[in-house]
C-alpha cells in the first residue's frame, strides 16, 4: 500500500508545477494560511487556484501575483498559498484540479470525520447534562427531548418504571415533539410482539415501515395503532438498561409518519442517549434512596413536642427540598423533673444517613444530660466530650435553653449555633447567644447566660436551612427572618403563619434541612 505524501511533499509538487513558457521552473513563494483563511479561500476543497485579485492582494499585499494555488493540510486547520510573480506557462487551475481529484477520497474522509466529531461532541454534551442531574422527572424529560431532536423523529416517548413507598412498581412516561395530551387517552403500551424487544432489553428495533413488520397488528384489541393514534410509519425503539444491575429501566420509542426516516446514525445517537439516561437514572435512584432513608431516619428520631403548661410551642422539621443536605438537623422539647422545660435546636455538620445517625446519638445524649437537671453549660460540655470520643473530628452546633417558670427566667448556652431570637412585648426582635462558644466536638467551655422570660415573651430557635442557601447570603436571610417575625405575633394561627413565612423565606426550594421551635409564653395555667 502506497502511503500518502505529507503536506510538505504536496507543497513541493505544487511548486514544481509552476514553469515558464519553455517549461523552466519559476521561483515561487509559500505563504502560510491560518484556519480562518483556509476556510475563506478553500472552503471544503483540498486545493484551489486563486484568481481573485482582491483576495490575492489581501493575502500577499504589495506584490503582483501571476499564479497562485491554495492548498489545505489534512483536517483543514492550516494551509498554504503557493504563488509566483514571474511568467507561469502551466495554468495553476489545472494543477489544482489534479490535486483535488487525487485527494477526493481524503477530502471525503475528512468531511466524514468532522461530521462524526460533531455528532460525538453533541452526544457527550447531552451525556454530561443528563448525568449531572439528580431529579428523575427532569432527567427523563430532557433525555426524551434530546433524543427526539437528535433522531429527527416526528415524536418521541420514554416509558420508565418507578417503585412507590410500598414496593409497588408503576409506569410513567414523557412525550416530546407533540403535546402530552395526544396520548392522554391511550393505555400504557403492553409487552406485545412489537414492544417486547424494548421492554425486555433484547436490542434496538428499527423499521422503515412498522406497519409492514410481521409482528405488527397481532395483538387485540387494537390490532395495530389504536384509533386516533398519531400516524407512525418509521419506527425506532431503544432500551435504557442499568449498567450496574442490568435492569431495564425504560424504553425510548420514536415515530415518524413518513417511511425510512431513521438511519444507522439515528440509531447510534438514540442508543448513546439511552445509555447516558440509564446512568443518570441509576445515580438519581441511588440518591433518592439514600435521601429517603436519611429523611425517614431523621423523622423517626424527632419528638412530638409535649404539652407544656403556660407555653404554646410550634415545631417544624422540613427535609431539604432540593440537593442532598438532608439528615443532620434536629429539635427537642424536654419536660424536666423540676417543672422546667428544655428547648434544643442543633445541626450535625454533614448530610445523609451518616449525619442522621450521628444526630440521633447526639440528641439522645443531650436529652439524657438534660433529664439530670444539669445547667446548659454542663449539658453542652458533657455532650462535647462524648462527641469527641465517639466521632473524632465530627462537630455539631447546638443551642440549649431552659425555661424555669418558678423564677421566670431563660438560661441558655450556645455551641456554635445561630443565635436565638427573643421577642419581648412591645420590643423589636433581639438575637441572643450569638458566638458564645465553638461547636460541640470542638469546644470545651460553653458560657451560660440568663435572661427574663415572662408572659407575653416569644422565643424562636432555628437552623441555617431557614435563612441560608446557595443563592441567599446568611446575613440577608437572618434580616428577612427578623423582619418577618413581628407578623407572626399577630397571626390567629401560629403554625399556619410559620408555614407561610418558611415559604416566603425559601421559595419552597430550600437546599438544606430546616428545623425550628417557636415558644410563646402565654402565662396561663403556669405553675
Amino acid at each position: 500500500m502506497v502511503s500518502r505524501p505529507g503536506f510538505d511533499a504536496v507543497l513541493d509538487a505544487v511548486r514544481r508545477a509552476f514553469t515558464d513558457g519553455d517549461g523552466t521552473p519559476v521561483a515561487t513563494t509559500v505563504h502560510p494560511l491560518g484556519p480562518a483563511e483556509v476556510a475563506a479561500v478553500l472552503g471544503d476543497h483540498v486545493a484551489v487556484a486563486v484568481t481573485d485579485g482582491a483576495v490575492l492582494a489581501d493575502l500577499v499585499p504589495g506584490r503582483e501575483v501571476t499564479g497562485a494555488i491554495a492548498v489545505a493540510a489534512e483536517g483543514g486547520k492550516r494551509g498554504a498559498l503557493v504563488h509566483a510573480t514571474g511568467p507561469a506557462g502551466v495554468l495553476p487551475a489545472a494543477v489544482a484540479t489534479a490535486i483535488e481529484a487525487a485527494t477526493a477520497d481524503l477530502a471525503r474522509t475528512v468531511r466524514r470525520l468532522r461530521s462524526e466529531a460533531v455528532v460525538l461532541d453533541a452526544l457527550h454534551s447531552i451525556g454530561r447534562e443528563l448525568t449531572a442531574q439528580l431529579d428523575i422527572d427532569r432527567i427523563v424529560q430532557d433525555a426524551t427531548d434530546a433524543a427526539t431532536k437528535a433522531t429527527g423523529a416526528g415524536f418521541g416517548a420514554f416509558f420508565y418504571n418507578l417503585v412507590d413507598e410500598f414496593g409497588e412498581s408503576y409506569t410513567l412516561y414523557t412525550i416530546s415533539g407533540v403535546p402530552k395530551e395526544a396520548f392522554a387517552r391511550f393505555p400504557m403500551p403492553r409487552n406485545t410482539a412489537v414492544f417486547a424487544p424494548t421492554f425486555d432489553g433484547l436490542g434496538t428495533m428499527r423499521s422503515p415501515d412498522i406497519t409492514k413488520d410481521p409482528r405488527f397488528g397481532k395483538s387485540a384489541p387494537h390490532h395495530g395503532m389504536p384509533e386516533g393514534h398519531l400516524p407512525v410509519c418509521s419506527y425506532l425503539a431503544v432500551s435504557a438498561i442499568s449498567p450496574t444491575s442490568g435492569e431495564v429501566l425504560g424504553g425510548f420509542f420514536f415515530g415518524h409518519p413518513e417511511p425510512d426516516r431513521f438511519t444507522a446514525r439515528h440509531e447510534y445517537l438514540a442508543e448513546g442517549i439511552a445509555g447516558y439516561t440509564a446512568i443518570a437514572l441509576d445515580n438519581a435512584r441511588l440518591y433518592e434512596r439514600e435521601r429517603t432513608l436519611a429523611t425517614e431516619l431523621s423523622r423517626s428520631m424527632l419528638p412530638v413536642a409535649p404539652p407544656t403548661p403556660g407555653l404554646d410551642v410550634v415545631t417544624r422539621y422540613l427535609p431539604a427540598a432540593t440537593g442532598s443536605k438532608v439528615g443532620g438537623d434536629w429539635f427537642d422539647v424536654i419536660r424536666l423533673p423540676s417543672g422546667g422545660t428544655a428547648f434544643v435546636i442543633g445541626d450535625v455538620v454533614g448530610h445523609g444517613v451518616t449525619a442522621a445517625t450521628v444526630m440521633g446519638q447526639v440528641r439522645t445524649a443531650v436529652r439524657s444530660y438534660a433529664l439530670l437537671e444539669l445547667p446548659p453549660s454542663e449539658v453542652l460540655r458533657n455532650v462535647s466530650e462524648l462527641i469527641t470520643g465517639l466521632f473524632g473530628e465530627s462537630f455539631v452546633t447546638c443551642f440549649y435553653a431552659i425555661h424555669q417558670p418558678s423564677d421566670g427566667t431563660l438560661r441558655y448556652a450556645n455551641a456554635g449555633h445561630l443565635p436565638a431570637v427573643l421577642i419581648r412585648p412591645g420590643e423589636a426582635p433581639e438575637q441572643i447567644g450569638e458566638a458564645l462558644a465553638q461547636p460541640l466536638g470542638v469546644g470545651s467551655a460553653f458560657p451560660q447566660r440568663t435572661t427574663g422570660f415572662l408572659p407575653g415573651t416569644d422565643l424562636v430557635l432555628y437552623t441555617d436551612g431557614l435563612v441560608e442557601s446557595r443563592t441567599r447570603d446568611l446575613t440577608l436571610g437572618v434580616e428577612w427572618l427578623l423582619a418577618g417575625i413581628p407578623g407572626l405575633l399577630t397571626a390567629a394561627d401560629l403554625g399556619t403563619a410559620w408555614n407561610k413565612l418558611v415559604e416566603e423565606l425559601t421559595g419552597g426550594r430550600h437546599d438544606d434541612d430546616i428545623a425550628l421551635i417557636h415558644v410563646r409564653h402565654r402565662g396561663e395555667d403556669a405553675p
